[in-house]
């Protein structure tokens, strides 16, 4: 059976590759190709590393480079071509676009596939809709008799209103290692004896060879969070915290490290320091000895669980981007976020953090932007207190995740619907209509970050 594995384009108001990769999508492509029969196939419209200087593409597309404008590390800009707005968004003053390879390349690539019988996509952002129904459509267009699978976060949060939105066949909901083989032996494949996928050690590690490029790999050393912050969805999407033992991350590591020789590992949990003794100090203490990457934290790290002794491992085994989560020095804010931080123990991380080697301006931290009952003014005071301390602001613009507690207090509120409409989740549109700001505010907030960070990294 042959069997395609897709990471589908973006359609919203903004979208920058911050190192975004396909983990889970990775991950089951590992399981499939260990403990099946199936034969493989990947396209990830959102790798800007491909080549796409390639004599079996159309001529028009063969000039065409993605990855040509990316900061060195691997972060970078989306190729970006602007569609129609939906009619719901006509009020949003932003454009909207698609994100990812050109839509002929696409179709090229397609084209080269032999007949799929089955594709596992995946979805990431509730609100990314509109790429998810444009991929299908190319899809079913290319191969009618295809069964298209979804899993991800999208029937994950909204498993009973998916296929009315969504022309799929089937879903996955949750994690998806057990799921998906069990899925095909339902198609008559064979499958191959294999372990239990709820102790996450036995998990294969991440099929990264259907990268374009593994000099920049994603790590998951812990899936979940033991925190339940209002806004959140991860307890949703992971019903239990579970972590990696220390032997398998190093081993993960070491393998890879071997293999491709990658110049930097993205950590993508959302609990990286929770149990620091137990997983991180003995997963990193010497990791030293079998890679030399740098390592980043775009997730953001629990600030409070940096001490003194957790600063300087961070510093010395390589970590080099570091974001934390702070969201806010309002106390009512400070609480939605399960009271895992407060204004002195961010001042204490950071400056841990400084006599660890880290400069002021190399930490950076998320701050929740439009969220319900918010002013200008604690904008303005949070934005003050992190100007004050040195470091780099990052607006995280709020949205509403479907079953979260902020999500359903806004549909009690009467701010979002009563039915969920998925459009209404977007967090640019959310911030824009919804949350209370002016448009003027939302300018001159972002244009008062902006000054912060360059002040703060000496640019001004």
């Amino acid at each position: 059976m042959r069997v395609l594995f897709i990471n589908p384009y973006i359609y919203d108001f903004t979208a920058f590759d911050l190192w975004l990769r396909p983990l889970g999508l990775l991950y089951l492509a590992s399981v499939v190709k260990k403990y099946s029969d199936c034969e493989i196939h990947w396209i990830d419209v959102l790798d800007r590393f491909q080549n796409l200087n390639t004599r079996d593409l159309k001529p028009e597309n063969q000039e065409i480079s993605l990855a040509m404008i990316q900061n060195r590390d691997g972060r970078g800009k989306f190729h970006r071509e602007i569609v129609d707005k939906p009619e719901f968004y006509q009020q949003v003053p932003r454009h909207y676009s698609r994100y990812g390879i050109p839509v002929s390349v696409f179709k090229d690539k397609l084209d080269q596939l032999p007949e799929i019988d089955l594709v596992f996509m995946t979805s990431l952002m509730t609100y990314w809709i509109d790429g998810i129904r444009f991929t299908i459509d190319c899809i079913k267009y290319r191969f009618p008799h295809s069964t298209i699978i979804l899993g991800g976060v999208l029937p994950t949060l909204m498993p009973g209103q998916i296929k009315q939105i969504i022309p799929v066949d089937d879903i996955i909901i949750g994690p998806g290692e057990q799921q998906i083989l069990g899925y095909l032996q339902t198609k008559q494949v064979k499958i191959h004896k294999h372990p239990d996928f709820s102790n996450v050690n036995a998990i294969p590690f991440p099929a990264f060879e259907h990268l374009s490029s593994q000099k920049i790999l994603p790590l998951l050393t812990s899936r979940g969070c033991p925190y339940h912050c209002s806004y959140c969805a991860t307890g949703l999407l992971n019903h239990t915290f579970l972590e990696r033992s220390p032997e398998n991350i190093v081993r993960e590591i070491s393998e890879f490290s071997d293999l491709y020789n990658p110049e930097h590992f993205i950590i993508f949990d959302d609990a990286l320091l929770i149990n620091q003794k137990k997983l991180f100090f003995k997963a990193f203490s010497t990791i030293r000895s079998v890679t030399s990457a740098s390592f980043h934290t775009p997730n953001g790290l629990h600030a409070r669980e940096i001490k003194e002794y957790t600063a300087q491992l961070l510093f010395d085994s390589g970590f080099k981007t570091l974001r934390l989560s702070f969201e806010s020095t309002k106390p009512e804010i400070l609480a939605k976020s399960s009271h895992k931080i407060t204004v002195r123990e961010m001042i204490q991380a950071v400056k841990h953090l400084e006599m660890a080697g880290y400069q002021r301006k190399e930490i950076e931290v998320y701050l929740l932007f439009g969220i319900q009952n918010q002013t200008r003014k604690d904008m303005e005071d949070t934005l003050s207190f992190i100007g004050n301390l040195g470091i780099i602001p990052r607006l995280s613009f709020f949205s509403p995740v479907p079953g979260t507690p902020d999500f359903l207090k806004l549909q009690k509120d009467g701010v979002l619907s009563k039915d969920i409409n998925i459009y209404e989740t977007n967090k640019t549109y959310f911030v824009y209509q919804k949350s209370g700001f002016s448009h003027h505010d939302i300018r001159y907030l972002k244009e008062l970050t902006n000054q912060i960070v360059q002040l703060n990294r000496g640019i001004l």
